[in-house]
């Protein structure tokens, strides 16, 4: 017998023997035994040693197979995940038989409909079986269904145990029903957890059951079902939606499934429309959009292509040159087209306090007090953005441009096939200053935690490239207090992005560019000159 075929065998050994356990719990409160909870209490270190062996053998296979085989590595957390889960169960049983042993009178169980939850628990096991033999999914939603069923019995039986309170019932005889039911209720969220592992092991990605009703919902506008698709992880961004490429055998192309919080993903959809009416196929199609309460998901059109950050990583440079063309190009196309003759103020310095608690969440020694180095006062940082901040409210670009919002070198793709440019990840596009979406590239370049020399120096060339080309649009266009919005602009780019960086070294190298750069304005404009900009700052 191979290693698999062995995990295999202990996983229907503690299937049927977690269902034996549930059949005895539910035999036992019916007609209590001690020669019964002698055999619930004993059966539990053979379940255990049962979820050990599993898992052991799963980690061990999981280090045999190769890295590329996801499908088997996923298969095997699945597995190790649902052995725990149906221990849980296990561990379920014997707490509802201890809470039944603080009855004076076991007849005081006539005040609970406690068969029905049993009913639902044996369904979920026989459909867990059903999805681990046959890789069903239409049995591991049954799985994940048992959760909710049992959740609609918990409630019920809440209520009438409220009811029984108010109306005078024995108060402990009433909290040791509601602790039974309340055991009887977790078990279908152990079952929700193993259904919704062995979900994520065939779709290819981690999902949850909310999610996955809206993915059904969404796949039903794009006539395609839950069956034959397939889901490969692309990311996840910063504000916590989930993406991922969606492939199906009765589709030719992929499409992009993201999901995430209602109010992100509203945003986005009105900022998308907005795009396409404005400057048509610049972003994807939205192929359908379904909310479900807090959390909502969009069907996107997949594009072709590779972000920037991939490009800048691994791409020849004449094709890196390329793609920087083109992005300078397509950007300057926006501003002209979005053009309004209105002034505009990004309020950088505003955006930036709204954001020191994150920053000293993660690196609190940043914003440390003040101090003396020798003879120099070293002022707080906060101190520095305040200083900043009323010289910043005064500054305005001359127009506003409908720009992207977050303009990170992983939201711009570029197709060479086509050598087109298009945007991703649009929920904050807004009619701003330009400046924002500059200072956020230059930022999001530097920022990117690759140490290389030579990746080093293509970043330094894509930085210098990229301020060469906004400074000279902003002469071209007489926007004299560029500069100075720009220095702004990074500082709080720099300093924010901080947030997402670990590494202790480029962490702070950001940290301290971002004083730099606010040390000086603030000499520059204490000095009374006019504002140079500090390209020292920029470059590695």
């Amino acid at each position: 017998m191979d290693l698999y075929e062995s995990v295999t065998q202990n996983m229907k050994f503690l299937l049927i023997e977690v269902e034996k356990q549930v059949n005895r719990t539910s035999t036992y409160l019916e007609a209590p035994s001690k020669k019964l909870l002698g055999t619930v209490r004993g059966s539990d270190d053979y379940i255990d040693n049962l979820k050990t062996f599993i898992q052991t053998k799963c980690f061990t296979l999981a280090g045999r197979t190769a890295p590329q085989d996801k499908t088997a590595v996923a298969r095997l957390k699945a597995l190790e995940v649902v052995s725990i889960n149906l221990e849980r169960v296990s561990d379920f049983c014997e707490r509802v038989i201890d809470q039944a042993e603080h009855l004076d009178d076991m007849n005081l169980l006539e005040g609970l409909d406690y068969e029905p939850f049993f009913a639902e628990v044996r369904h979920g096991l026989r459909h867990l079986a059903r999805a681990l033999d046959s890789d069903d999914i239409q049995a591991a939603l049954q799985v994940c269904r048992t959760e909710q069923n049992l959740d609609v019995l918990y409630a019920k039986t809440l209520q009438r145990i409220i009811r029984s309170l108010e109306g005078g019932a024995h108060a402990q005889t009433q909290l040791t029903l509601l602790f039974i039911s309340h055991y009887l209720e977790r078990m279908g969220d152990s079952l929700l957890n193993g259904g919704e592992a062995l979900l994520s092991a065939r779709l290819g990605e981690r999902i949850k059951i909310e999610q996955l009703r809206t993915l059904e919902d969404s796949l039903s506008d794009i006539e395609s079902e839950l069956d034959d698709v397939a889901l490969h992880p692309v990311g996840e961004t910063k504000s916590g939606a989930r993406i991922a490429r969606l492939t199906s055998s009765d589709r030719q192309n992929s499409v992009i499934f993201k999901e995430g919080k209602t109010s992100k993903l509203v945003e986005e959809r009105d900022s998308v429309r907005r795009w396409q009416e404005l400057i048509p196929g610049i972003v994807p199609n939205i192929y359908s959009f379904h909310q479900e309460g807090a959390r909502s998901a969009i069907l996107f059109e997949y594009l072709p292509g590779r972000t920037f950050e991939e490009l800048l990583l691994e791409a020849p440079i004449p094709e890196l040159e390329k793609a920087l063309t083109r992005i300078t190009e397509t950007l300057v196309y926006v501003w002209n087209v979005t053009t309004r003759q209105e002034p505009v103020r990004a309020r950088f310095m505003r955006q930036l306090m709204n954001r020191l608690d994150d920053i000293r969440a993660v690196h609190p020694e940043f914003l440390s007090p003040g101090g003396m180095i020798g003879d120099v006062e070293v002022h707080p940082y906060v101190e520095l953005v305040q200083r900043c901040l009323a010289l910043d409210e005064t500054l305005a670009a001359p127009h506003s441009v409908f720009i992207h919002g977050d303009f990170n070198v992983d939201n711009v793709i570029y197709d060479a096939q086509s050598d087109t440019v298009h945007f991703i990840d649009l929920h904050r596009s807004a009619d701003m200053d330009y400046c924002q979406d500059v200072s956020v590239f230059l930022a999001s370049n530097f920022r990117l935690q690759a140490f290389e020399t030579q990746i080093r120096r293509r970043i330094s060339w894509v930085i210098r490239t990229f301020y060469e080309f906004a400074i000279n649009h902003a002469e071209k266009l007489g926007d004299s207090t560029f500069p100075l919005r720009l220095a702004l602009g990074l500082a709080r780019s720099f300093a924010t992005s901080t947030r997402f960086v670990l590494d202790d070294g480029l962490s702070r190298e950001m940290f301290l560019r971002s004083r730099f750069m606010l040390e000086a304005v603030v000499r520059q404009q204490d000095e009374g000159q006019t504002f140079r900009f500090p390209t020292e700052v920029l470059f590695d």
